[in-house]
């Protein structure tokens, strides 16, 4: 029997509608869950897992990964800006996130004399160029430091 070819047939299946990956992540990044984003585009979330590994070559889980990372930084970068703006509820927080600071000293001594230091220098930073200026002056110091050090010894 020979098979007929139906030459007016159209492809099988829906139109592939296309994925606005800056979409994705900024969904991502903003912390949406996989089912969120999907939700978000008007897509099954299955769709796109196939689609990511599809188009970007890489498992949805790990992409997402990727995205909620960067998410991250850009939200700790901010963070550190509006910190080092004075905001000192900020600076707080970020010592206790970052340092492993507590509001509990180990020495009521130590905490005194490090809080005491810490008030006196926060007085001094009133921008960025305040704060890089006292890096690079801890920095000299220390190095001025070591030195005396090695030709003590």
């Amino acid at each position: 029997m020979a098979k007929v070819e139906n030459k007016t047939s159209k492809p099988m299946g829906r139109k592939k509608l296309p994925i606005d990956w800056d979409v994705v992540d900024k969904c991502l990044m903003t912390g949406s869950s996989d089912i969120q984003t999907a939700a978000f585009l008007g897509i099954n979330q299955d769709t796109l897992y196939d689609r990511c590994f599809e188009e970007k070559k890489i498992s949805f889980s790990a992409y997402s990964l990727e995205q909620r990372q960067k998410g991250n930084s850009l939200l700790l970068g901010k963070q550190f800006q509006v910190a080092m703006g004075g905001n000192t509820t900020m600076l707080v927080w970020l010592g206790k996130q970052r340092l492993k600071q507590t509001d509990q000293p180990t020495d009521a001594q130590e905490f005194n004399g490090s809080l005491a230091s810490l008030l006196g220098v926060m007085h001094l930073i009133k921008t960025s160029e305040d704060f890089d200026a006292l890096v690079n002056l801890a920095n000299k110091t220390a190095i001025e430091n070591k030195k005396k050090e090695i030709t003590n010894d």
